[in-house]
C-alpha cells in the first residue's frame, strides 16, 4: 500500500471535483475538456507526493473498472442512460487524472514542492479560511399585528474551519441594513433599520453544491430610533460552488431565514421573514 494515502484521497476527489464541473457546463469533446481541467488538476498532482499519485492513479482505475465500460453498456441499452452517464464519469476522472499525470515530470514547476498528506485545492479540507460574503434580500415584517416589506443588503466575513473537505464550521461578524416601508403610509416613506448579527455556519458541500444551515444572534437599531432590540435567527441556504481561482474557492446561491426579535429597546416584538441572494468568496491564507 502506499504510504500517503491522505494525499491520495485528495487527488481523487479534486479529479472529481473538476470533471463535475466540466460536465455540468457540458462535456462533448475529451479534447475540449482536457483543455479546460488539466492545468488545475495538474496544480494538484504537482503538490502530492509520487506515492499519492501512485494510490490516486489506482484508485480512480478501480472506480472506473466498476463503474463498467461506457462504451459496452451504450452498445447494450442503446442510449445514454443512467449507467452509461455513470461509467463515462469514472472513466473521464480518470483520464483527466492520467493526462495531467502525465506532464508532471516536465511541467511542474521547480519551486512547487511535493507534501506528504496533501490536503487537494478544490476545497477546504482541514484548512482555516476567511469567508466574505454579501447578500441582497427581500424582507417582510410583522410587528404589533402590522405587516410591511421591503429590501436590503449585508456584507460578512466569517472564519471557518473545514474538516474534511465535505463539512466546514464558520462564525464571524455581519452587518446589514434595510429600507421597510412605513405602515400605514405612502409607499415612499421608510424606516431605516440596521441589522448587526454574529452568524453561525454549518456548511455541507457535495461535488458542485453547498448546503447551509445558520442560526445568529441578531439585533435591531433603527435611524431615527438608536436603541438596541435583540432576537434570534435560524436560516438555510443553497449555493452552487465554483472551482478554485487562486486562493478563493467561489460560490453564489440562495437562502431564506426567519428572525424574531423580543420585546427590548422600547420595541414590541417583531418577526422578519428574508429572502436572499448570497456571493461568497473563502479565501485560503
Amino acid at each position: 500500500m502506499a504510504a500517503d494515502t491522505k494525499g491520495a484521497a485528495a487527488l481523487v476527489d479534486d479529479a472529481a471535483r473538476l470533471v463535475a464541473s466540466e460536465e455540468a457546463d457540458g462535456w462533448f469533446s475529451d479534447a475540449e475538456a482536457l483543455r479546460n481541467v488539466e492545468g488545475p488538476m495538474l496544480e494538484s498532482i504537482c503538490r502530492a507526493t509520487p506515492d499519492a499519485r501512485t494510490e490516486a492513479s489506482a484508485e480512480l482505475g478501480h472506480e472506473a473498472a466498476e463503474a463498467g465500460d461506457a462504451r459496452a453498456l451504450f452498445r447494450a441499452a442503446g442510449k445514454l442512460d443512467g449507467k452509461v452517464k455513470h461509467a463515462l464519469t469514472f472513466e473521464r476522472r480518470r483520464l483527466v487524472f492520467e493526462h495531467a499525470l502525465a506532464r508532471a515530470a516536465s511541467d511542474c514547476p521547480f519551486w512547487v514542492q511535493p507534501e506528504a498528506g496533501f490536503r487537494g485545492l478544490q476545497s477546504d479540507r482541514e484548512r482555516f479560511t476567511l469567508s466574505f460574503e454579501t447578500e441582497g434580500n427581500v424582507q417582510i415584517r410583522e410587528t404589533e399585528g402590522q405587516w410591511t416589506y421591503g429590501g436590503g443588503g449585508c456584507g460578512r466575513i466569517l472564519p471557518g474551519f473545514g474538516f474534511d473537505g465535505r463539512h466546514s464550521l464558520l462564525a464571524g461578524v455581519e452587518f446589514g441594513g434595510s429600507a421597510l416601508i412605513r405602515p400605514h403610509s405612502s409607499a415612499s416613506e421608510f424606516v431605516i433599520t440596521y441589522l448587526p448579527a454574529v452568524p453561525i455556519v454549518f456548511r455541507t458541500r457535495t461535488l458542485l453544491w453547498q448546503y447551509d444551515l445558520e442560526t445568529a444572534p441578531i439585533a435591531l437599531f433603527q435611524a431615527d430610533d438608536t436603541r438596541l432590540s435583540f432576537g434570534w435567527r435560524v436560516g438555510a441556504g443553497l449555493g452552487l460552488v465554483g472551482l478554485r481561482k487562486r486562493n478563493f474557492l467561489p460560490w453564489a446561491g440562495l437562502a431564506a431565514s426567519y428572525e424574531y426579535y423580543a420585546r427590548s429597546g422600547g420595541r414590541e416584538p417583531a418577526h422578519f421573514i428574508l429572502g436572499s441572494v448570497r456571493v461568497g468568496l473563502p479565501w485560503d491564507p
